[in-house]
Parts: C-alpha cells; structure tokens; sequence
C-alpha cells in the first residue's frame, strides 16, 4: 500500500513511507465522497475500503474532543521521537497548548520557558508559505538527509542535552505543516461526531416525550402555558415564565437528564445535575434547543394527529439563531442556520419520533421553523422582514400545523 520515500541522503531511511499514487488518488475520492465508501468510483472503491477501515481506527465517538485537549495529544506524541524535550520544556509545552498558546496567560514558574515555545511557533506560524502535500514530503526528506549528514559527520546533540535550535525549528516546520494540511480534515471529522451526538440526543428526548405523553394523556411537555404578555424568550430559573421552561419540564421531573438536553455545539450548555427548585435553564444561552412555542390556542401532541400528520410538525431543534438575535436585538435572516452545527444546517425532532436532518430552515410545505405564520406571510409579501416588523418575543403559532420553535 506504500512505497518508501527517496532517500537523498543514501542512508538507513526507508522507515519513512508515504501512499502511493493509487491509494493518494483512492484517499481523495472517498473525502470527497464524505467517507462514505459506496459513492467512490468503483476503480477507487477496494483501496478506499482499506483507508476506510484504517481510519476507522480512529473512531473515538465516545470521547469528548476538546481542542486543547487535542493539542497536549499531539505535543506528547512528538515528544516521543528523538531527541526529547527536557521535563520542564515539556511541561512548559503543555501548559502553553493548555493556555490558548499564549504564554502571558500561563504559570508564573512555566512563563519563561513558554515564551520561548511561542518565540520559536513565530518563526513558523509568521511566514506566508502555503502548506501542500509536496512541500510537506520534501520537508521531511530535507530534515531527514540534514540528520542523517550530522550523524555522518559525527554531529550528534548527546542524550540528555536537549535540542539544538536547527533541530526545534525542523520539527516545529513539519509539525505544524503536517497540522495544516491535516485540521481540514480533522475539524471535519470532529464536526461529524458532534452531529451523530446531537443526533442520539435528539432520539434520547424523543423516548423522554413518549415517555411524557404516556403520562399525560398524549401532551407534550408543558409547565406554564401563558406567558402574561411578557416574551416567551425571558428565561427564568426561579419559576416557570419562558417557553423553555416547558422544555425543562422534562428534566426537572425525571424524563431525562440535562446533558441529554444539551448539545456539544452549544459550549454553554448546561450538562450537570437539575437544580433544586429550578424550573428554567441559567439563561437563554445555556439552552440548546429550541421548543415549539406552546402558548398559542392549538398544540400539538405526541404521535396523534389533529388536522396534520405527526410526520409533519416539528417539535423541538436545535437552538433558533433567529430568537438569539431578536432577542440582542440585531439583524435577523429566517433563513439562517442554527449556531450549534456551524450554520451547516438543524436537527429536528418531529411529532411522530422522528429526527430529520435539515440543510435551510424552511419545511417542504414552505413552513419556516424560526418563525410564525403571521410573520412568514408577511415576509412573503415585503420580502423583507425589516419592512414589515420585529419579532418581539410575544408571537404565538397560527395553529397545531405552525411549526414555530423558540428560545
């Protein structure tokens, strides 16, 4: 599957190896593919089914990837080729990947040496060299026939000695050349697992809303159902006066836990235990999905219909990036994209048990899932929403049919 990469040197090398042209050709195609195999031209598909399973390997769905995180990983990683760092250089690494590579901003007993981390990273990261697969391999094979000339001539840094600035300064080009080249891909697949999360939350709430209707006759989850006139957006943990409030019934009595209402492309999101006497999230920006609004005079229940199929009607998506700007008061778009996925598109929950995945947030019926009838109908004539009013907080679905999601 690989062929070892020319030596210039002439020397023992040949441990390095990079894919050959065939697997180069089979790996790109099954990223454009979106790593899904089937769609790879059928000539690609057998190679691309090995680098699928190899990749495969990498699958940690089940851990928490936190970037920082991600960063300690990889310093450690190369801190196991030689020659190593010293125990307080590698400290002072690791608590500067820790600090947002700012060196002002970590231990007082590390900052030095962390100054020093970051003045060698500028030498790199300050240049306007466009990383590329080639400059990356003769990148490689420069350090490797520079070391291996040392060696040759007998310029070996002795074990325990640490690193000489040539040295730090190859390293640190091909590591953080490799990184460009590879977050691409790496944040791709991050994003993808934060999806497939928030997808098995989406199925969590819905066994939580069965579980909830069975108890009451059907109904979705409800705690208060008149908001006096105040927005429905006024999140209040001491008592029950916001939409999500509604949502949060679900937590407080025991149909699922917060972390299940809670997801990873919200970092504010509230995953530890319900407070007691809570009855609200902390604040609007703690809350990751948005809930169809339950103040009006028709709502929708669970997997029973009343003038539209369950399939039809949206209950619950990730949070509405047009309730966060009303509610700042900025600019709104209705058809903008919920903040959780990287505007990449929403989850929704629909009344039957069902979670759909939607690129725009508009329905095939042409229902916006952001906004009431009264406004969509409005945009539809002005076209433009500042034409023809705000939303305010105090709007309620037209009927059982008005999928209208919020806070």
């Amino acid at each position: 599957m690989s062929d070892p990469i020319e030596n210039p040197a002439g020397n023992d090398f040949g441990s390095h190896v990079t894919l050959g042209g065939q697997d180069n050709a089979a790996l790109d195609a099954l990223l454009e593919a979106e790593l899904q195999v089937e769609r790879v031209p059928e000539a690609l598909r057998s190679r691309a089914e090995k680098i699928g399973r190899l990749l495969g390997l990498l699958d940690a769905s089940h851990i928490t990837c936190d970037p920082a995180l991600v960063d300690v990983t990889l310093q450690r990683i190369a801190r196991h080729a030689e020659p190593a760092l010293i125990a307080d250089d590698a400290e002072a690494l690791d608590a500067w990947a820790l600090a947002g590579y700012d060196a002002a901003h970590t231990p007082g007993s590390l900052r030095e040496r962390a100054g020093r981390h970051q003045q060698l990273a500028s030498v790199v990261t300050d240049s306007d060299i466009t990383a590329t697969p080639l400059l990356v391999e003769r990148t490689f094979q420069a350090v490797a026939a520079r070391v291996a000339a040392n060696r040759a001539q007998g310029h070996i840094t002795p074990a325990g000695r640490g690193w000489r600035m040539s040295d730090l300064v190859s390293v640190a080009a091909m590591a953080l050349i490799g990184v460009s080249i590879l977050w691409p891909t790496l944040s791709y697949v991050n994003q993808k697992g934060r999806q497939l999360a928030c997808k098995s939350n989406m199925g969590s709430i819905a066994s939580a809303m069965g579980l909830y209707a069975g108890n009451h006759r059907d109904s979705l989850p409800v705690a208060t159902a008149g908001f006096g006139g105040t927005p429905w957006w006024n999140v209040s943990p001491d008592k029950p006066q916001a939409n999500s409030s509604n949502l949060f019934t679900l937590a407080r009595t025991g149909y699922s836990k917060l972390r299940d209402l809670a997801c990873s492309g919200n970092p504010k999101a509230e995953v530890g235990e319900v407070k007691k006497g809570a009855y609200d999230w902390s604040n609007l920006e703690t809350i990751s999905y948005s809930y169809q609004i339950m103040g009006g005079q028709e709502r929708p229940n669970w997997c029973r219909s009343r003038g539209a199929s369950p399939a039809s009607i949206v209950v619950l998506a990730d949070r509405s990036p047009v309730v966060l700007r009303a509610y700042y008061k900025q600019s709104i778009d209705p058809t903008e994209n919920s903040p959780n996925h990287g505007g990449a598109g929403q989850y929704v929950l629909l009344a039957d048990g069902s979670v759909n995945w939607m690129t725009n947030p508009d329905r095939p019926d042409g229902d916006n899932i952001w906004l009431p009838r009264a406004i969509e109908m409005l945009i539809q004539q002005a076209a433009k929403l500042h034409q023809t009013g705000r939303l305010e907080g105090v709007e309620m679905p037209l009927d059982a049919k008005d999928s209208f999601v919020g806070p």
